[in-house]
């Protein structure tokens, strides 16, 4: 069928609300004449420190694609995924497709840095997560205190790697005065930084400072985010089988994470847990994540407190429709 310009636009808003990589969101997207979709990447929104071999940048596009996929489902729009050898990915359009249930919540899921609030609906929002073999639910005290010790460590080796540390400020919004605090990135707002701390982490990360801090024994306190972790009413880690395409991967990140809102929990991503060799080793061997499973991510899930929420951080339309 030939998809409308201004269908195509809709599809693309609501696909662009996808998690990415440190929201770099490197997916394009281009409407071709016969009403095909042909996903595209942004070479310019690669982490060649952090992510070498285009790992988590080709997991951004799979979750993408399955925004894509669920929004246009909501419409009656069935989406079949191919590959040309070309593109990401070529979408074909057609009509007949039932709505998703988990594509409700496209528009609400958030990532939520801050420290959760525990009680009775953190309780019954864990109740309501629907369980599946891939997905390992932590709920108990002290092994998510040892998942929480095992971040700070693993955060704290990569936070050591000047390149990567470099990398990841390129992408950090500390102050409101940056031109891309509302485009993309993570901006202070949005890692739960008040202006003090974001205007402090500005310092602390800058070259030699660090080291500086590092060598008196500083670093790994101003770094470290157990408390947080530990306010966590649950942990979920997320396991694939090892040989799975990383952008098929990123499709099923992204429902889990849906999966996630559906509930009614707030969740924020733990990578570091499955980045780090030997945190990922330390994880799956206790709890079990075989040879031929591969940890994902880790979440930390709970209720996050009632209050204003500001837009998501997202280019523009003009800038994802190439």
């Amino acid at each position: 069928m030939t998809l409308d310009a201004q269908t195509f636009r809709a599809l693309v808003g609501e696909a662009a609300l996808s998690p990415s990589v440190h929201n770099t969101q490197p997916t394009r997207w281009r409407l071709m004449p016969d009403g095909r979709v042909q996903v595209l990447e942004d070479e310019s929104r690669r982490l060649p420190v952090g992510d070498p071999e285009g790992r988590d940048l080709n997991v951004s596009h799979g979750s993408a694609v399955e925004g894509f996929c669920l929004a246009a489902g909501r419409r009656g729009l069935r989406v079949d995924v191919g590959h040309d050898g070309v593109s990401i990915a070529e979408l074909t359009i057609r009509p007949g497709e039932v709505s998703d249930p988990l594509a409700a919540h496209l528009t609400q899921r958030r990532t939520y840095r801050g420290k959760f609030e525990g009680g009775a609906d953190a309780q019954a929002a864990l109740a309501r997560l629907e369980r599946s073999e891939d997905l390992i639910v932590v709920q108990t005290p002290e092994p998510i205190a040892e998942l929480a010790r095992l971040y700070d460590e693993a955060s704290l080796r990569w936070f050591r790697n000047a390149p990567y540390r470099a990398e990841l400020v390129s992408w950090m919004r500390l102050s409101r005065r940056h031109p891309s605090w509302s485009l993309d990135g993570l901006n202070a707002e949005a890692m739960e930084m008040s202006g003090i701390e974001a205007a402090g982490a500005g310092v602390v990360l800058r070259p030699g400072v660090f080291e500086t801090l590092d060598r008196i024994g500083l670093s790994g306190a101003l770094v470290a985010e157990a408390a947080v972790v530990r306010s966590a009413s649950a942990i979920a880690l997320l396991h694939r089988p090892a040989n799975e395409a990383p952008f098929d991967t990123g499709r099923r990140f992204h429902r889990a994470w849906l999966g996630f809102t559906q509930a009614g929990l707030s969740a924020a991503p733990m990578a570091v847990l499955a980045d780090d060799v030997e945190a990922r080793e330390r994880v799956s061997a206790d709890f079990d994540i075989g040879g031929d499973r591969r940890l994902i991510t880790a979440f930390r899930l709970g209720v996050a407190p009632v209050r204003d929420l500001p837009p998501k951080p997202r280019l523009g339309l003009d800038a994802l429709i190439v």
